[in-house]
């Protein structure tokens, strides 16, 4: 969720004219965070921002990185999405289901090199093979 979030970006717009840092908003400006760069942010996650490291949650999601605001798979505050818990719960349920009657392997014609659209998706597609436990 942090290296490949289902979505690309989250989109304000500004109410007021607003400062972010240096930079001054006008009122009615939309304002879109792409999600992939916050997660991959060195200043917010350190050097090894890039790297898939599942311990780095192991304090909760709030303490995952410098800012509690760096990690917004599911967007953040008032419009954070609707489904979010249904689809973690959802997920959970059969994660463990499969995971419980299958093997996964990767197949060895599978390129890594996903694409940053309005969702994350794989550019080739995922090749796996599946076994029966």
């Amino acid at each position: 969720m942090r290296l490949y979030p289902a979505a690309s970006f989250v989109t304000r717009e500004a109410l007021e004219e607003t400062r972010i840092g240096n930079i001054l908003v006008p009122k009615g400006v939309c304002i879109w965070t792409l999600i992939p760069t916050l997660h991959r942010d060195p200043d917010i996650w350190g050097s090894d921002a890039n790297e898939f490291k599942p311990d780095r949650f192991i304090d909760g999601v709030s303490k995952a990185c410098k800012s509690p605001q760096g990690y917004i798979p599911f967007g953040l505050g008032t419009r954070l999405c609707l489904g979010k818990n249904f689809a973690m719960v959802q997920l959970k349920v059969l994660l463990a289901l499969i995971v419980s009657k299958f093997t996964f392997s990767l197949s060895p014609s599978y390129r890594h090199s996903p694409v940053f659209r309005m969702l994350v998706e794989p550019e080739h597609g995922v090749h796996v093979q599946i076994q029966r436990i």
